[in-house]
């Protein structure tokens, strides 16, 4: 499933003044940043539904920052049953921002969600800014929102909206295929097909090792999956697995992900894997226009490593725990 809209961190901004060590290890304890990471820094690696803490000692001019899976609620429960709110001048609370995932012009999505939710222009990167607003902050990005985004990839432009958390949550998510369109400028996404054969007859771990990557990056909706004949110029019959995939991306670009997918890092070609779009068969040959004097199998090396560079920690992981499985006893393709 392509996840285009989710819910970000709740930021807890804690003022203190005097002696604030105890304060500090309590919520270090709790905690998996370092006290002096900032709070962009945090933010970058922080995931849907985490709390950032971000202490503001005025007093020693320094800003501390950490990062816990605990909601909320259960750290003020913790400070305050265990007596550490001594030092604690104030506390503040903002809604959990929400980030979303467009592609294309993205400004014409932005600027009709803002004509929708009456929203006031900001700055997506300077997040810091809005900690003591009561408004919900939309921050926009073209990258895969199922894994923390950095704050250097989000879009120039971001969204205050004066609505309750869940209730835009809610209206975004239902509409966040009609803001993509607008972004795309299309209401129609590509349908791909994506066959594999396998003289080994692994058809079960190949198509794991698709899905891995198609989820792992992102990419698309799986709308159907089917064994389909194949024939050979000299009409010889064989059966290959097919799946289709709807993908607001390029056709090429799921192509380059099936290249990938055929080799192992030695540069063995382990599956053969064909894509079609409209029709229309996918020619490897079509990525010597950037890649001139490469051979097939050089191409493909190269897009793995491109590949294995671009898929999240979990899905990378996966992928090579699979790869590990491949019976490479046979020929090479």
């Amino acid at each position: 499933m392509l996840s285009l809209v989710r819910s970000g961190p709740t930021i807890l901004k804690i003022s203190v003044s005097g002696d604030i060590s105890s304060l500090v290890g309590a919520i270090a304890e709790i905690s998996s940043s370092r006290k002096d990471s900032d709070l962009a820094s945090v933010f970058d690696t922080i995931g849907e539904g985490d709390t950032m803490i971000y202490i503001d000692d005025e007093e020693r001019g320094r800003t501390l920052s950490y990062q816990t899976t605990i909601a909320p609620a259960a750290v003020l429960c913790d400070l305050i049953n265990g007596k550490q709110c001594a030092a604690v001048k104030q506390i503040s609370l903002s809604p959990p921002n929400i980030v979303m995932r467009l592609i294309g012009n993205i400004d014409a999505a932005i600027d009709q969600i803002a004509v929708d939710f009456k929203a006031q222009e900001a700055i997506g990167t300077s997040l810091l800014q809005h900690i003591d607003e009561s408004s919900v902050l939309i921050n926009f990005t073209s990258e895969p929102i199922n894994r923390p985004v950095p704050v250097s990839l989000f879009y120039k432009r971001g969204l205050l909206v004066d609505k309750p958390h869940g209730q835009l949550l809610i209206f975004l998510r239902a509409k966040a295929q009609e803001y993509l369109n607008i972004a795309m400028g299309s209401p129609d996404w590509s349908e791909v097909e994506v066959t594999m054969f396998d003289a080994m007859d692994q058809f079960n771990l190949h198509y794991n090792r698709l899905i891995t990557v198609l989820q792992g990056l992102d990419v698309g909706i799986v709308v159907g999956e089917a064994w389909i004949p194949e024939y050979t110029i000299a009409m010889r019959k064989s059966e290959v697995y097919q799946v289709r995939l709807l993908t607001p991306i390029p056709a090429q670009d799921i192509k380059r992900i099936a290249l990938a997918l055929e080799y192992d890092d030695s540069g063995r070609r382990l599956v053969d894997f064909d894509v079609y779009f409209k029709k229309k068969k996918l020619s490897w040959s079509s990525e010597l226009k950037q890649l001139k004097g490469y051979t097939r199998d050089e191409i493909g090396v190269l897009h793995r490593k491109r590949l294995l560079s671009s898929l999240p920690g979990e899905a990378k992981a996966m992928l090579r725990k699979l790869d590990s499985r491949i019976d490479k006893s046979g020929p090479g393709k």
